[in-house]
């Protein structure tokens, strides 16, 4: 851990100077080249069989038709078995939108290609904006997912723990916890153990993960060590690197446990699918796209989208303050495949994209159109205001009927409450209320919606719902928002089974 190692690392990634800069200045030009690849990729060939010359981006748009997982899961699930062509891992996702966990191939090429690239971007950005960074100086603290199966022809695992196993023998030294324990299967273990050894770490310099369990092994090193923030553990402590869920809910909370104000947060859009963007710039949001990095973008305008109008345009064609579907093409196999993620682009020259929500995540029950975005934004400055902390949450309507009107109720997983439940509840409305004006509308002297409800999780229930529900892992993500109470309904039953101790499958 000497600092030779940050100098050969810190000399290494001015390599990526042009790249950068040709992202930032050529993008089409770039994705017209990644076009032409992925549409002569064998990983393409072997999934979708041979396919018709196609020499236009127009061409490709008429050939091709857009495709959810559904509609290649059987021939991913028979690429697999018929082992072709070596694919050496599959990234198995949580399945958020629909429950089923989907298998993306993951050849070593696209590793290479795409979520290495992205990494060493990251680190690019680190260094670039910060003359003093030192993650090869330090230890770093990663918490990613696991590995499941292995076998002489595949790995499946979390897409990050492929990438953590992955991790070279001459660069371990510099991370926390073991690679044994990072990719452990069991959640729970590993959780307890990374706390245990990065409690006994003298001096850590970047963090990564995603914030839902970041949070719960950085609250475990501090009941460890009875310190009252992470700064006096680790005073080196210099970014944190993160992803998976928008953060704006959970930056009060990582304030509050890393009190350093040149502290740096650099967000970053992977996925089971790919790496897409990440955070170049260090106080304003917006990810830069990876246009160079084994992928072709498209994107749907939401509202097409919603009325069953799959009109994908590429990056030439979109603009600022739009939400977009985004639609991916890649050298692993997949054919402008809907990922789920809503989108909007912060600028376009270059293309910097945030993250607005999910597809299957807004309740539309009374009109009211309400998206992912506003409810994080509601909370973030709500739950600031109320110096309130949380583990997750998940809302779905009650639907109003001629004795009463409906409401939205919230499912909140508290670390610690509101003084005044009532008045957090109600500063929520209000705030829901400026954010959307349709919601506003609905909710004017309750002609069609009640003020919202919160009930209150016993602690331990969303964990007990991923274990119960195999989704236990770095990729795992609670649903926020349905449209129907079937969430809501297993997290009650949860609820009540941990409070007497017997909770079942």
């Amino acid at each position: 851990m000497s600092s030779p190692m940050n100098f050969v690392v810190r000399s290494y990634l001015r390599k990526w100077n042009k790249e950068l800069s040709d992202i930032r200045n050529n993008p089409w030009r770039i994705q017209s080249l990644q076009l032409t690849e992925i549409i002569n990729s064998r990983y393409v060939r072997a999934i979708h069989g041979e396919q018709a010359k196609i020499e236009s981006y127009e061409e490709f748009k008429e050939t091709i038709p857009i495709q959810f997982y559904d509609d290649i899961k059987e021939k991913i699930l028979e690429f697999k078995s018929k082992k072709t062509i070596r694919c050496e891992y599959f990234a198995q996702s949580s399945g958020t939108s629909s429950g089923e966990r989907k298998l993306i191939p993951t050849p070593e090429i696209f590793v290479k290609r795409n979520h290495l690239r992205g990494s060493w971007y990251i680190l690019h950005t680190l260094y670039q904006h910060d003359r003093e960074m030192s993650v090869f100086k330090s230890k770093n603290l990663l918490i990613g997912g696991s590995i499941y199966h292995k076998s002489d022809s595949s790995t499946v695992g979390d897409v990050s723990g492929i990438m953590l196993n992955r991790i070279p023998r001459f660069f371990r030294p510099w991370y926390v916890p073991s690679i044994k324990t990072a990719v452990h299967p069991d959640w729970k273990f590993k959780l307890e153990q990374t706390a245990k050894e990065a409690a006994r770490t003298k001096n850590i310099a970047l963090l990564g993960g995603t914030p839902t369990w970041v949070l719960a092994v950085l609250r475990m090193i501090l009941q460890r060590s009875g310190k009252e923030n992470l700064t006096e553990i680790w005073p080196g402590l210099k970014a944190y690197i993160h992803g998976g869920v928008n953060f704006e809910p959970y930056r009060n909370q990582f304030k509050s446990l890393i009190q350093k104000e040149e502290f740096r947060y650099t967000e970053v859009y992977n996925a089971s699918e790919g790496f897409f963007a990440f955070q170049d710039r260090p106080v304003e949001r917006g990810m830069l796209l990876m246009c160079a990095s084994g992928v072709f973008f498209e994107f749907i305008e939401w509202q097409d989208f919603r009325n069953g109008i799959m009109d994908a345009h590429s990056i030439a064609e979109v603009c600022t303050g739009e939400d977009y579907v985004m639609v991916i093409s890649s050298i692993n196999g997949l054919l402008r495949y809907v990922l789920g993620d809503l989108v909007r682009f912060v600028t376009i020259a270059p293309f910097r994209i945030i993250v607005t929500g999910r597809i299957k995540e807004y309740i539309n029950a009374f009109g009211e159109d309400l998206a992912l975005f506003q409810v994080e934004e509601a909370l973030k400055e709500i739950n600031a205001i109320h110096q309130v902390h949380i583990r997750d949450f998940s809302i779905a309507p009650k639907y109003l009927n001629i004795e009463k009107n409906g409401y939205h109720f919230w499912f909140i997983e508290f670390y610690n409450e509101p003084e005044d439940p009532d008045l957090y509840a109600r500063d929520l409305d209000r705030k829901l209320c400026d954010l959307n004006s349709n919601y506003a509308q609905k909710r004017y002297g309750q002609i069609a919606l009640d003020p919202l409800k919160i009930f209150k999780l016993n602690k331990g229930t969303v964990d007990k719902y991923f274990q119960l529900h195999s989704v236990l892992g770095g990729q795992s993500k609670l649903p926020k928002m349905s449209n129907d109470s079937k969430i809501l309904d297993r997290l009650y039953q949860i609820h009540h089974a941990i409070h007497q101790d017997v909770v079942t499958s």
